[in-house]
């Protein structure tokens, strides 16, 4: 869960509640306050919870970094619940509207059926830079119980390949945010910087059905080996005369040979390696087709 989201929005009924990070604790170790952790609160009687949030549902704070754009956002805006228990429609849910904002996930203590959905739909009013009234709704990612963190970190992971795929040159420097079940050699930035910008959206394609497989493939401990499809091993001949070809930098700076690859198209391929000890995979190259025997 470390990184998962930068803050979280605490809610219950709608009131909002501190915003707090998720540190090298995890999620069930953050304070709601001093002393006094999610994993407890999942674990004190419902009585006691509403009391407790008694003392910290009247305040909304963010967390110093966020900027006073951002800020001033949240706070010309309105957000209330759009579905769920007919009694609670419209009740003012301003921690979710701060996750909203903030672009992250929302935690909400399931103390209501509502609160256990993934995706809870707001309805948002705001007032733009001439003063005039907007309202749109929108849907905030929510996390209340445990097995909801594969779903809600394959949606955010989803989110920024999408976001990636929009404005592709940014890839050398969101490729770990993007594929974080790829791990990147030390030569891929320079390489990437010398791909045409009109190749990019397919390489984050293709490097998106790589980072998939490598997240199947750590998801299940039945498989022994990751499922690679249109991923190919070079021929025998080949790394007989050009294997040297294939060697690149590893993450730590050590060479290593990439011997299997993935086309781009005719002229452009990714080079890969398997790293059984971490069930994952290792990209080494990406660029221009190498030489084969079957070429020269």
């Amino acid at each position: 869960m470390d990184g998962l989201v930068d803050a979280v929005g605490m809610v219950m009924n709608g009131r909002p509640a501190e915003l707090v990070s998720i540190g090298e604790s995890g999620l069930w170790g953050a304070e709601l306050t001093s002393g006094y952790t999610v994993a407890q609160w999942f674990e004190t009687a419902r009585v006691e919870r509403r009391r407790l949030l008694l003392s910290i549902a009247t305040k909304t704070e963010f967390p110093q970094e966020v900027d006073e754009a951002t800020k001033n956002r949240f706070f010309l805006s309105e957000f209330s619940l759009l579905d769920g228990v007919e009694s609670q429609r419209g009740t003012e849910a301003r921690g979710l509207g701060a996750a909203f904002v903030l672009g992250g996930t929302a935690v909400s203590l399931p103390s209501e059926e509502q609160w256990r959905a993934m995706r809870i739909p707001l309805h948002h009013i705001w007032y733009d830079q001439s003063g005039s009234e907007q309202e749109n709704c929108v849907t905030v990612l929510n996390l209340s119980e445990r097995h909801q963190a594969e779903g809600v970190s394959d949606s955010l992971l989803e989110a920024s390949q999408t976001g990636l795929k929009s404005s592709p040159i940014s890839l050398a420097e969101r490729k770990a945010e993007c594929f974080p079940h790829l791990s990147f050699g030390r030569d891929v930035c320079s390489q990437i910087a010398k791909l045409p910008p009109a190749l990019l959206p397919r390489v984050v394609a293709k490097l998106a059905e790589l980072d998939d497989a490598s997240r199947a493939w750590r998801r299940n401990a039945q498989m022994n080996r990751p499922v690679l499809p249109n991923c190919r091993r070079e021929s025998e001949p080949t790394m007989q005369q050009f294997g040297d070809r294939r060697v690149f930098r590893d993450t730590k700076g050590e060479k290593r040979t990439y011997e299997l690859h993935k086309n781009v198209g005719l002229e452009y391929r990714i080079h890969l390696r398997i790293v059984h000890e971490a069930r994952g995979l290792e990209i080494g190259y990406i660029g221009e087709h190498l030489p084969t025997r079957k070429s020269n």
